[in-house]
C-alpha cells in the first residue's frame, strides 16, 4: 500500500511526479494565474486511484496505463463542466474506459475528480462473479458509461473515504489492509455494479417479498456483527444472493446501497451506547470499535455529520446525567 499527496503550483512537477506513478499525460494550463494544484495517490497494487484538483482551467492528454482498465469520476460536480475530447461531461457519467483513445480531458477550476486504474485480470474477475455478462473489452470502445443511480453517491463515499483514511505508520499493516479490503471488496464491485450498458440486467430477485425477505436477513447480519470489518461480499454469500440482487434490493426497499446502510445502523448503535454509558465506564474509542469504526476521526465526522454534534458531546452529557439513570432524560433530549 502506497500513498502520496503532493501540493505544488508548477505542473511541470506535478507531471513528473505523475510519470514516476506510471503515467505519461502532459498538463498545460489553460488560464492566466497562480494555479496551485493537488495530487493525491493511493495504490494498493492491483487497484489505484488518482485525485486531482487544480486552481485554473487545465488540459491534460497522453495514453493511458497499459493493462489496466482506467476511469474518471467526478467527485463534486462545478459550474463549469469539465469536457473529454471536446464534448461536456455530465457529473453523472463515467469515462475513460476505452484503452485505444487518449486522454484528452479538460478539468474547469477547482474541479475534483478521481481516476481509477484496476489490473485487467481483477476487474473481468469481479465481473464475471457479478453477472455481469453485459460487460466485455470491445463495449468498452464506447468510452463513456451513465453511472447507475443506485450506486452513485456510495462510490463517491468510499473514493473520498480511501483517500481520506490516515496514512498509515510504517509497519502498520493493520490500517494498510483495511484500506486494502475497502479497495478490492467494496470499491471495485461497487464501480462494476454502477455501470450501466444498453444490455445491463440488474437481476433482482422475482418477487417483492424476496427483495424483503434478502433485506431483512442482511439487516440481522448487520447487527449480529456491528464490530466485524463486513463486506459486500460477506453480505451477499451469507444471505445468500448475488451481489447485485443484494444492491438493488436496498435500493427498493431503502433508497440506499447496503454498506451505507451498514454505516447508519453502526452510527444508530453508537448513538446509543454513548447516550446510555455510565459515568467513567467507557470512552468514545472504544464504542467506536465496538460498533465497528477502525478509525476514531472518520467516526466523530461522519457521527457529527449524521447527528449534528460530536460523540464526545453525547457521551459528556451522558455521562453528567448518569447514564442508565438519565435515560430517559437523555432519550428525550435525542428526540
Amino acid at each position: 500500500m502506497r500513498r502520496l499527496r503532493i501540493e505544488h503550483d508548477d505542473l511541470g512537477f506535478l507531471e513528473e511526479t505523475a510519470r514516476l506513478l506510471g503515467f505519461r499525460s502532459r498538463m498545460l494550463q489553460l488560464e492566466a494565474g497562480t494555479n496551485p494544484s493537488r495530487l493525491e495517490l493511493v495504490d494498493a497494487g492491483e487497484i489505484s486511484l488518482l485525485r486531482l484538483q487544480f486552481s485554473r482551467r487545465t488540459f491534460i492528454c497522453g495514453p493511458k496505463p497499459p493493462a489496466r482498465v482506467f476511469c474518471n469520476i467526478t467527485l463534486q460536480p462545478v459550474p463549469e463542466p469539465p469536457r473529454v475530447h471536446g464534448r461536456d461531461l455530465d457529473s453523472e457519467t463515467l469515462v475513460g474506459f476505452d484503452p485505444q483513445r487518449e486522454i484528452h480531458f479538460q478539468a474547469p477550476a477547482a474541479h475534483r475528480f478521481a481516476a481509477v486504474l484496476v489490473e485487467e485480470r481483477l476487474f473481468w474477475q469481479t465481473a464475471e462473479l457479478l453477472g455481469r455478462r453485459d460487460l466485455d473489452p470491445d463495449l468498452f470502445s464506447r468510452n463513456a458509461f451513465r453511472l447507475h443511480p443506485a450506486c452513485s453517491a456510495d462510490l463517491r463515499r468510499l473514493l473520498c473515504q480511501a483517500f481520506r483514511d490516515p496514512q498509515a505508520k510504517p509497519g502498520d499493516f493493520a490500517a494498510r489492509a483495511i484500506t486494502t479490503r475497502l479497495m478490492r471488496d467494496d470499491l471495485l464491485p461497487l464501480l462494476i455494479a454502477a455501470i450501466e450498458t444498453p444490455h445491463c440486467h440488474h437481476g433482482l430477485a422475482g418477487s417483492r417479498s424476496e427483495r424483503l425477505l434478502i433485506t431483512r436477513l442482511s439487516r440481522q447480519l448487520m447487527e449480529e456483527r456491528l464490530a466485524d470489518p463486513l463486506t459486500l461480499r460477506d453480505l451477499y454469500s451469507a444471505v445468500p444472493t448475488s451481489r447485485r440482487t443484494l444492491v438493488y434490493a436496498f435500493d427498493e426497499v431503502f433508497g440506499m446501497a447496503p454498506m451505507r446502510f451498514l454505516r447508519l445502523q453502526r452510527l444508530q448503535a453508537a448513538r446509543h451506547a454513548l447516550a446510555l454509558a455510565e459515568p467513567g465506564s467507557t470512552t468514545v474509542t472504544v464504542i467506536a470499535q465496538r460498533c465497528g469504526f477502525a478509525s476514531g476521526s472518520h467516526f466523530s465526522r461522519v457521527y457529527r455529520e449524521h447527528f449534528g454534534e460530536m460523540p464526545a458531546q453525547t457521551l459528556a452529557y451522558s455521562q453528567k446525567h448518569s447514564g442508565w439513570s438519565g435515560a430517559l432524560r437523555v432519550a428525550q433530549r435525542l428526540a
